[in-house]
């Protein structure tokens, strides 16, 4: 089987394309280039040979939200998304699953949501969610859509995690942000990608599926047991005032979030190889020992 990723050499899209390889699946990757003006012909031959199409793509949140950032945010998964699904619109034989990509963001703050909650969050990224997503369901109707909120990625050797360990393998303290109450939506990478392949594999999953670990947990309570994981002097939270004056309005991914429970796969059979912090540090603490040897 075939499989076109858009956004492959991205933070997620490299562990996916690695983890899909090995279970024998052929990736083929779709480089930025062929989402330019004029370039549809090319996309279109590429997406011809493949059996499922995921959209990973987009520029990084994590930076200051300038207006003209912003735009290259909306741009990069609205714009690109119209573009993607245009192409599968023009293919004779579209492909069986199209999986695009959205994020936890959509919801509202502090409820607990799952796919079936109706009510949206409010601001920048909760709009973008709702436009990312209003683009994907516009793919033919002969293609299977799933729609993968994702909640925020974990591993050891980027992203989220890496920035949370670096003040730790630095000064020995855990870093979160204030207040500390707010949610902190998380899955395991690895989880992740087994949730993906379960999704390709599994004809009846449609639809809105959120990829989120079942644990419900604050961001402090987290930092606070990363922390205890990797025998940090102590946990201290950066106040939310001194964030908002150096992040602005994107200083909101820092000090909210959403309560969400990934109720569609649960139900659909799929099982967290990772469902708790204390099994995320566990798995990690095996993965460096195994290396080390």
């Amino acid at each position: 089987m075939n499989i076109a990723i858009s956004g492959a050499s991205g933070y997620i899209g490299q562990h996916l394309t690695a983890f899909l390889t090995a279970i024998g699946y052929r990736v083929v990757a779709l480089p930025r280039r062929l989402f330019r003006e004029g370039m549809i012909g090319e996309l279109v031959h590429e997406l011809s040979h493949c059996d499922v199409v995921i959209n990973l793509a987009g520029a990084p949140i994590n930076k200051r939200w300038t207006l003209e950032y912003q735009q290259e945010i909306i741009n990069s998964r609205v714009q690109l998304t119209h573009r993607l699904v245009h192409a599968l619109d023009t293919l004779r034989q579209p492909p069986k699953l199209f999986i695009s990509t959205s994020a936890v963001g959509y919801y509202a703050d502090n409820i607990v949501s799952d796919e079936y909650t109706n009510t949206r969050g409010r601001g920048f990224l909760a709009d973008l969610c709702y436009a990312w997503e209003k683009e994907a369901r516009r793919c033919p109707s002969r293609t299977r859509l799933v729609i993968t909120r994702f909640g925020l990625v974990l591993s050891p050797d980027g992203g989220v995690m890496q920035q949370l360990l670096r003040p730790i393998q630095k000064a020995r303290l855990a870093v979160g942000f204030g207040p500390g109450t707010q949610p902190f939506p998380w899955i395991d990478m690895n989880d992740l990608c087994r949730a993906m392949a379960f999704i390709i594999e599994n004809e009846s999953v449609q639809g809105v599926v959120n990829l989120v670990s079942p644990q419900e947990i604050t961001q402090h309570a987290f930092v606070r047991a990363l922390g205890k994981a990797h025998k940090a002097l102590a946990t201290v939270l950066i106040p939310v005032r001194f964030i908002r004056m150096l992040m602005g309005e994107s200083s909101t991914m820092l000090t909210s979030g959403q309560y969400v429970r990934p109720t569609r796969i649960l139900e659909a059979g799929f099982r967290f190889i990772t469902p708790t912090v204390e099994d995320l540090f566990e798995e990690n603490e095996l993965r460096q020992t195994d290396q080390a040897n």
